[in-house]
């Protein structure tokens, strides 16, 4: 069978051969490279998590595949944040006891606190609005160099952190200026109620040491080397340093950065 009968076949089928049985993500790479309303999932997402820009209802985002061949002007905004929705829906699926402010996972509690995102034009991240009666985050619009950078896992999982973020403000944890940066801090990192930056932080280490496993250590060298460069940075330098008392310890490289590699679904042998 010629590889383009091949794709065709997986498309057709909704195959998504980095999705490993469970439920969970087997290669970060591979998934980010398809399109979210190709999942599954998606009407489940869609209607878990509403997406307006400046307050109004979003139209669908044209996608093709390999998203990291789309031109950027097309790798839209409203596809990022589908795309890391997508990630948030399968990442932890079955895990429990692993994020301190829940029992479950990170799209349960997500979808238990907002009703959706509202995308910005030319702003910055904040909770909260209110439309329709749900409560939605704010998350700013992106240019064109960050929006590359978010075909990454990377730059996905920054966007996750930051969803995260803005959703824990819901509970009522306000910033503060004790560390130097105009209400850019939070008093304490206490695992016991962790603020906003807090989870972050949080979300970050298990993304490192594999404590939340995507598969990113099943990627090229150099794109293993990228992510765990950048979990550690955001664990020791970004988001540590935004704590006033009794900041996290820092992190050393682990001996699995990511964890080991799942075993990567088979394709079946085709039959003609």
């Amino acid at each position: 069978m010629n590889t383009r009968l091949a794709l065709t076949l997986v498309a057709a089928t909704f195959i998504l051969p980095s999705v490993a049985r469970g439920g969970q993500i087997a290669n970060i790479g591979a998934f980010l490279s398809q399109c979210p309303d190709r999942d599954p999932a998606y009407a489940q997402i869609v209607h878990d998590f509403e997406l307006r820009r400046d307050g109004l209802p979003v139209s669908e985002a044209p996608c093709t595949e390999p998203t990291g061949a789309m031109a950027i002007a097309q790798y839209s905004d409203t596809l990022i944040v589908r795309q890391g929705l997508r990630v948030i829906y399968y990442m932890d699926r079955g895990q429990s006891g692993h994020l301190p402010w829940t029992s479950g996972t990170l799209y349960d509690w997500m979808k238990s606190k907002i009703g959706g995102i509202n995308i910005v034009t030319g702003g910055g991240s904040s909770c909260c609005v209110q439309f329709g009666g749900k409560t939605f985050i704010n998350v700013g619009s992106e240019n064109d160099s960050n929006r590359d950078f978010d075909r990454t896992w990377p730059g996905i999982a920054g966007n996750i952190d930051l969803y995260a973020h803005e959703t824990r403000h819901v509970d009522g944890f306000p910033h503060t200026s004790c560390c130097g940066i105009t209400n850019g801090c939070d008093n304490t990192f206490d695992t016991a109620n962790l603020s906003p930056y807090g989870v972050q932080w949080w979300l970050n280490h298990l993304w490192l040491t594999g404590g939340i496993d995507v598969g990113y250590e099943c990627e090229v060298p150099a794109a293993v080397s990228a992510a765990t460069n950048w979990f550690l940075s955001s664990v020791n330098d970004q988001f540590r340093t935004r704590f006033c008392a009794n900041l996290p310890a820092v992190q050393t490289l682990p001996a699995t950065p990511g964890g080991a590699c799942p075993p990567q679904p088979r394709r079946r042998s085709a039959r003609h």
